[in-house]
């Protein structure tokens, strides 16, 4: 972005350029730049901007840009205001992806075939840096007498707390299992959809991406509740890193988690519906699954770690070759079907 000489040495001996940042403004003039220079162009796409919705409702901290176009001015002395931009940044993304970018990758089958209108979009699945995992792969043994549950994430997912049954699921399993614990990690503010003794629950703040694996390695259970179709583009990410640290998970049966879901990786209590009214039917199946994995943890232990060699499929030095022939489709304009073919 600050356009300096090493990067522009760079991108000029570069076949594509893959963006990421966000499409709007600064983003759209470093993206006309090469592309008026013949430069193929990809945009990396990992949220569904245009279902963010007001930020009382979605809890999203990018709600005021993506939904009300409004942007934060701070004075050089202190003080700020909101200004909403001349041009919404989501018809600012469209426009400019559509104008200067010869595709766009995601790691979400439903992103893929909802922005698919604007530009040719490409499947890629979030693949995860193995060995930086497997470090912490099985370093600590669970103690049965303190079972930690956890999980870590941002306040765009505080609909998947709010509406997919597990934390009234988690309420009532820590009243039924003295023996459990919760490590919450991120968004501190997630804590206030907790109904769960204090006692029993610890916090961790945001860690860097290479210390992210050690804190992750503390997870006795993991969760991934998911709720709703924003929920539902997101990437599989959690069950990967579960997958390969041999982690047991209990998760929403959501769209992201279609390939470990048909593998029988994990346990996945119920769909991931938002209806209001099939709420406390999640929340007992939720419940269930909970109370199964805590009271037969060495069982669903052994059967994740008996896993492994899956969860190595999803090891990008493993997914080279399929990451280049998307790279290279992009360059030729060709277009990704649902099953990888090209048309």
């Amino acid at each position: 972005m600050a356009g300096t000489i090493q990067c522009k040495r760079m991108v000029e001996e570069s076949d594509i350029v893959l963006i990421q940042r966000v499409m709007v403004e600064e983003g759209l003039a470093q993206a006309k730049f090469w592309h008026d220079r013949g430069k193929s162009l990809a945009i990396t796409c990992d949220d569904s901007y245009w279902r963010i919705g007001h930020g009382e409702e979605s809890g999203n901290a990018a709600s005021a840009f993506w939904h009300e176009g409004e942007v934060e001015v701070s004075y050089p002395g202190g003080g700020s205001f909101k200004k909403s931009l001349a041009k919404h940044p989501l018809q600012q993304f469209y426009e400019g992806i559509a104008a200067y970018c010869s595709g766009a990758i995601m790691p979400s089958r439903i992103l893929r075939d909802e922005l698919q209108w604007c530009l040719p979009c490409y499947y890629i699945p979030n693949y995860i840096d193995a060995p930086r995992y497997l470090k912490e792969r099985n370093k600590r043994k669970a103690d049965p007498d303190n079972l930690i549950v956890g999980w870590g994430g941002s306040m765009s997912h505080m609909n998947s707390f709010r509406k997919s049954g597990v934390a009234e699921a988690l309420r009532r399993v820590f009243i039924q299992r003295k023996n459990v614990h919760f490590l919450l990690c991120g968004d501190k503010r997630i804590m206030n959809l907790l109904p769960l003794p204090k006692d029993r629950v610890t916090y961790q703040p945001y860690v860097t991406w290479s210390d992210w694996p050690k804190v992750f390695s503390k997870f006795d259970i993991s969760l991934a509740p998911l709720a709703g179709i924003y929920d539902g583009s997101r990437s599989a990410i959690k069950m990967t890193e579960a997958s390969i640290m041999g982690i047991p998970i209990v998760a929403s049966a959501s769209p992201p988690y279609k390939d470990y879901i048909e593998s029988g990786v994990g346990l996945y209590p119920c769909n991931d519906d938002d209806d209001p009214k099939t709420q406390p039917a999640r929340a007992d199946a939720w419940e269930k699954s909970l109370l199964d994995i805590i009271d037969n943890y060495d069982y669903h232990k052994q059967k994740i770690d008996g896993q492994f060699d899956y969860a190595m499929k999803w090891d990008v030095d493993a997914n080279v070759k399929r990451i280049v022939d998307v790279y290279q489709r992009v360059i030729d304009g060709r277009r990704q079907t649902d099953d990888g073919a090209v048309e």
